[in-house]
């Protein structure tokens, strides 16, 4: 049986984020507006989601995955995942999710805080772990071989990997792919998505 806490060196899973960069700031107060003010990096501040967030929001579950986001990233994610599970069984009885929308500032895992908006904040991004486990952060020049295995899906759909800068449980969607479905008009609110 696959062991998905392994630790594999990340250069063994070399190249990931080809053609991807992290969803800028600036790509999503100009896609999704901006949240509502004051937030700081403590805790989720849901309540203050921007107002063309709150319209998008949707809640899906897919084994023991729990996703709550923008309805776009959950659809997508919904997706990355079932292909994922159809690779490797064994990890959809192993895999849940440590959130998705939270409306905080960043939380870097190295230097100093910053007034960055996190893009947990617009619903785009997702921490995962193994059940049992604490979800995986800066873990240096390895990652644990679920993480490594994911990846390419992820990337492949169009999601960076915190992989990059040492958040190795995130996934968040890249800014090429806000900008794509920000054209393709997949952020207009739609009588199918209800927050939940």
């Amino acid at each position: 049986m696959t062991d998905f806490a392994q630790m594999v060196p990340i250069a063994s899973i070399t190249p990931f984020n080809v053609g991807l960069a992290p969803a800028s700031e600036a790509t999503m107060i100009s896609a999704l507006g901006r949240p509502v003010p004051p937030i700081d990096a403590s805790g989720c501040h849901n309540a203050q989601a921007s107002p063309a967030v709150v319209p998008l929001l949707r809640r899906a579950q897919l084994e023991s995955v729990v996703m709550y986001g923008l309805g776009p990233a959950v659809e997508s994610l919904t997706q990355i995942l079932q292909q994922a599970f159809a690779a490797a069984p064994a990890l959809a009885d192993l895999l849940e999710s440590d959130g998705m929308l939270c409306v905080r500032l960043q939380r870097p895992t190295s230097g100093a805080p910053t007034s960055r908006l996190s893009n947990h904040g617009w619903g785009t991004a997702i921490d995962l772990k193994l059940k049992g486990q604490a979800p995986p952060a800066a873990t240096g020049a390895q990652v644990p071989y679920f993480v490594a295995f994911l990846a390419p899906f992820f990337n492949k759909a169009g999601w960076y990997s915190g992989i990059a800068f040492h958040d190795d449980m995130h996934f968040e969607v890249a800014d090429q792919t806000i900008h794509a479905w920000a054209a393709a008009g997949r952020f207009k609110a739609t009588t199918e998505q209800h927050p939940a």
